[in-house]
């Protein structure tokens, strides 16, 4: 694939193939790494081998991302959480802690309420958290999520980005969007994305399944009263790694989840945006291991 520490392709048959790579670890722990909108098992490659130092790591596409084709499966937040328990149940086989980022944070945090007793521990990696007062979003990321919305507009958003523009610019553009400094995306990551993106563009079924995902996150953020409970309801030992210069999450909403959890591990980091563990990969080894090392 062109990106070093990137294991071998694996496959799951969960009502349809799912994608995963492997990097073997200690066996007492298990981590299951879950990508965020419009992501893939590939974003966690800067640090998976490090993070195999502490257990087994899985990293998984979910539905209608990746390598995992929709296969008639929704691609809705609801749905992918119980793909994940499915995929916990039947390869990982034991409790897990989950490393979400962005979408696949809300997706983590929903698994560790919904069901607790498969969740070890979770590393909220520039997740989403509830809107909060001190930060509000890039006015880019507002207005494309605003179009996302609109019935035949999102639709075609999603044409121009995986059939009309070139993989290379839509890739680049989306990390100067989601990182404080773009320059720090090593050039072979970066090609690996874009190699991936031109496989996807075969699957006419890509742009679809990413706008029914971000209309789902949409209708989450909505429930407000929802989304705060679902915060409260978390049980588990949680690391927060968040960006100070995070355009799409502020940092604000990662604090005020924080303060409401004081048992929780905190680590902003400053001039990373939303893809610390790209962004700032050892950074976010550092604070992993640190949590890993805690009581729990």
């Amino acid at each position: 694939m062109g990106c070093p520490g990137l294991p071998e392709s694996r496959f799951v048959d969960l009502d349809g193939p799912v994608h995963y790579v492997e990097w073997q670890g200690p066996g007492e722990r298990t981590f299951v790494l879950v990508h965020g909108l419009g992501g893939a098992s590939l974003n966690w490659s800067l640090v998976g081998p490090g993070l195999s130092r502490l257990g087994r790591v899985l990293a998984v596409d979910l539905a209608g991302f990746g390598r995992t084709p929709r296969a008639g499966r929704s691609s809705r937040l609801s749905a992918n959480r119980v793909l994940l328990s499915r995929f916990i149940d039947e390869v990982a086989g034991r409790p897990v802690v989950i490393a979400g980022n962005s979408m696949g944070g809300g997706i983590a945090m929903l698994q560790a309420v919904y069901a607790p007793a498969s969740v070890d521990g979770l590393v909220l990696t520039g997740s989403v958290f509830p809107w909060a007062p001190g930060g509000i979003p890039s006015p880019v990321v507002i207005a494309g999520f605003a179009m996302y919305r609109v019935p035949f507009v999102g639709e075609f958003m999603m044409r121009q980005r995986f059939h009309r523009l070139p993989a290379e610019q839509v890739v680049r553009m989306g990390f100067r969007i989601a990182t404080a400094d773009h320059t720090r995306v090593p050039e072979e990551f970066l090609q690996a994305h874009v190699d991936l993106l031109l496989e996807r563009e075969r699957d006419r079924d890509v742009g679809p399944a990413l706008l029914e995902a971000a209309r789902s996150l949409l209708r989450l953020g909505e429930h407000r009263g929802f989304t705060r409970s679902l915060v409260a309801a978390v049980e588990c030992s949680t690391l927060v790694v968040h960006g100070r210069s995070d355009r799409l999450v502020p940092a604000a909403f990662a604090l005020a989840a924080a303060e409401e959890h004081p048992d929780w591990m905190l680590w902003i980091l400053p001039r990373v945006g939303h893809l610390p563990m790209i962004e700032a990969p050892e950074r976010w080894l550092t604070a992993v291991e640190a949590w890993a090392e805690r009581p729990h």
